[in-house]
């Protein structure tokens, strides 16, 4: 059997959801229900505008009404203030430990700085102009149990610290989608995993081993698209894999010195 032809079709989503990334290093995708429309984070500062007008002819003359975020790194939030010029009444929702983050200064300085250096990367080399920073922030925390309600559609939210402490993980209901934070890892085709473990091991664990017991339909890894169907039952094993085998090579080389 070959993946490659599977791999092909990570960004074939179940009807209402749409991709809208506007540019590399971080995915944007864009749900659309009968009473809300919503984008899982919204990828980093430089292709900001971009994503704004791409969300645009998406929807027409009806609001983009939500931001749901995954966590506070800068290639998932970057995008947030230039969607804001264009609709000023958008709510955006993520985790409280998140929030706290983007009311420090020096937070704000990081992700400023970092999205500066990811302009001149993936702008063909040019130097970046002021960063809107405005409007970086989170207006509603959301926590485990925690529902969104799109109209007909829900986004249940599911706590799954390790990548970060406020990465969060999203079901959509009744389609039974699953938004795994990026703490479960990244699917990298051909049946690869990358782990997402920055902060904690354990956490990290507990937050893939939750996730495995959530009855998902289909898996859209972050940074990837949409999971082979052949691959979503070995992806949690694949997950804790890839979370073992970084944690042998930092114990090896904590031992070597």
């Amino acid at each position: 059997m070959n993946r490659h032809k599977f791999n092909s079709g990570r960004f074939q989503f179940p009807a209402g959801i749409k991709r809208v990334t506007a540019g590399s290093g971080g995915e944007v995708l864009l749900i659309t229900d009968k009473e809300k429309a919503a984008v899982i984070d919204c990828g980093m500062a430089y292709c900001g505008e971009n994503l704004a007008d791409r969300i645009r002819e998406e929807l027409g003359d009806r609001p983009l009404d939500y931001v749901v975020l995954s966590h506070t790194h800068y290639d998932h939030i970057g995008g947030l203030p230039y969607l804001r010029l264009i609709w000023p009444g958008l709510a955006s929702f993520g985790a409280a430990y998140g929030k706290n983050i983007l009311e420090k200064e020096s937070a704000l300085k990081q992700i400023e700085l970092i999205s500066k250096a990811a302009w001149k990367k993936y702008a063909d080399g040019k130097t970046a102009p002021k960063v809107l920073m405005d409007g970086l922030r989170i207006d509603r925390t959301v926590y485990e149990g925690d529902v969104i309600s799109l109209g007909g559609r829900e986004l249940h939210v599911f706590e799954t610290p390790g990548h970060t402490n406020c990465s969060l993980t999203f079901l959509l209901e009744p389609d039974r989608i699953l938004f795994p934070s990026e703490t479960l890892g990244v699917y990298a085709g051909d049946g690869r995993m990358i782990t997402g473990m920055l902060k904690s091991y354990s956490e990290t664990i507990a937050s893939i081993e939750k996730c495995r017991m959530i009855p998902a339909r289909h898996i859209i890894s972050p940074h990837f698209g949409m999971v082979p169907e052949q691959d979503r039952e070995q992806y949690w094993d694949l997950a804790i894999q890839a979370v073992e085998k970084n944690k042998s090579f930092i114990q090896n080389m904590i031992e070597k010195g």
